[in-house]
């Protein structure tokens, strides 16, 4: 199972050249592949191996069955969801970690991973002008990163007898506010914390997509006086399908006011406060009671990278902490102890990738890029609006273009998004906005240029 000197020389040598081959290949490529079905289903019925094979017969399996079957989401027409292209770095830093292989609970277990972690925790807790208070801990993703902080505000709801009572000595429901437009992950963490799905309130937007504040005011008020008790707002800094975001410090002043949890699920626009540009949108969140956000995102490391923030990080300690003898060990004034911040314990090194990305190409480089996105939505919402056979379905206000074909009903946009994937030109997602079916280009991918953009269109009309 150990590799001689010269095992590892041909491993890196193999896929140092499969790397360059790929990533030169990718203009060429379809980026929806014309699946062989057969290869597929070969590989799905494979029995367990008894004996072993050569590195030279994996790669050149990788190269004939693996790559021409899957989806090449580094590809510069790939445009469907909140997915980038990964930077360069993130590879070398993912097989560093995986050559490390430091279980990030304990610190005992990964000193200088722990090091990396709270260095990475801290720049984005200043990033948003959160207090000295404020922790947090990196995830899987969005998803996980709000089911986490939606356990420290119910628990906060329920108090001291959160953990040893749960929902069982609730007096009453527990109700939690978002808007029409938040991602699915807030309806997931309401059923996993068994909150009930019939105690989330849907609060519709306005026309700019954004959580009107009248009707959460008025749902809050209803829940109060039917005996229900409000306990936490989840507001959006880039919702899924338009970009949004969510009037924050109004959403914190009114959560002052009736003493509710405000979390703020930035996994898709909260990194954009690199940039000069939507700073100023997103100064607020300096006022959440936590944030989530995601580094695979705009800071494009490769999956998986998210990361919860919490204005005290106590809340999460009051959530997650375990001490079985098995784990006990000596706390050091340096080190955090992650396994009590969250719910995994086995945990991988996702910090270094993260930590390495800022480090090697910077904050400014990062801010630049991100408006390189912005002005490629802008320049696609500006020739869809130029041109007869297209329209608008909301205004470009960050990175995504919601479109569709004028005059055509929503299974000719259904028909036409499909055909436009199928040929392996380009991948755009679907658009449902205000009762409206249509397409959506989401640019986050680092090889993207007003070329692609055009071919896109062109294709489509």
């Amino acid at each position: 199972m150990l590799f001689t000197q010269q095992q590892h020389d041909r491993a890196a040598e193999l896929l140092a050249q499969f790397t360059q081959r790929y990533l030169a290949s990718l203009p060429d490529r379809p980026v929806f592949p014309d699946l062989d079905r057969p290869a597929l289903r070969a590989l799905k019925s494979e029995p367990m191996p008894q004996h072993g094979q050569s590195l030279e017969s994996l790669f050149e399996e990788l190269e004939q069955v693996i790559v021409p079957n899957s989806t090449h989401t580094a590809h510069p027409r790939f445009l469907p969801y909140v997915q980038p292209s990964p930077n360069a770095l993130s590879p070398y830093a993912d097989h560093v970690a995986a050559t490390l292989n430091q279980n990030c609970n304990l610190w005992h277990l990964s000193p200088a991973a722990n090091a990396v972690e709270q260095a990475v925790l801290r720049w984005f807790a200043d990033l948003f002008g959160l207090p000295a208070t404020a922790g947090g801990i990196l995830t899987s993703g969005g998803s996980m990163a709000n089911l986490i902080a939606l356990t420290a505000a119910r628990d906060h709801a329920l108090g001291e007898k959160a953990r040893t009572h749960g929902l069982q000595a609730s007096r009453a429901p527990l109700v939690l506010y978002t808007s029409d437009e938040i991602h699915s992950s807030i309806d997931k963490a309401v059923s996993i914390l068994g909150l009930g799905t019939q105690y989330l309130r849907h609060i519709p937007t306005d026309e700019h997509f954004r959580i009107r504040l009248d009707l959460l005011a008025d749902a809050i008020t209803a829940d109060r006086a039917a005996g229900r008790i409000p306990f936490c707002v989840a507001a959006s800094a880039g919702t899924v399908t338009t970009g949004a975001i969510d009037p924050i410090e109004d959403l914190a002043r009114l959560c002052r006011q009736h003493q509710l949890w405000l979390h703020i699920d930035g996994a898709y626009g909260a990194l954009s406060a690199l940039s000069s540009r939507f700073q100023p949108q997103l100064s607020a969140l300096a006022l959440a009671d936590s944030v989530s956000l995601d580094p695979h995102k705009f800071l494009f490391c490769a999956y998986e990278a998210g990361c919860v923030l919490v204005r005290d990080r106590r809340h999460l300690h009051h959530s997650f902490n375990a001490h079985p003898s098995y784990l006990t060990m000596s706390e050091d004034p340096d080190f955090i102890d992650f396994a009590n911040h969250g719910p995994q314990l086995s945990r991988a090194f996702k910090a270094l990738k993260v930590w390495w990305s800022l480090k090697h190409f910077g904050a400014a480089a990062y801010a630049g890029v991100i408006e390189r996105m912005h002005d490629l939505a802008l320049y696609m919402g500006q020739q869809i609006e130029a041109r007869p056979e297209f329209e608008l379905l909301a205004p470009v206000v960050f990175n995504c273009v919601c479109f569709r074909l004028r005059g055509e009903d929503d299974d000719a946009n259904r028909r036409a998004l499909k055909q436009l994937v199928d040929s392996g030109l380009a991948f755009l997602g679907p658009a449902y906005v205000k009762g409206r079916t249509g397409l959506r280009a989401c640019f986050m991918n680092l090889r993207t240029t007003e070329a692609d953009v055009d071919l896109i269109l062109n294709r489509l009309a």
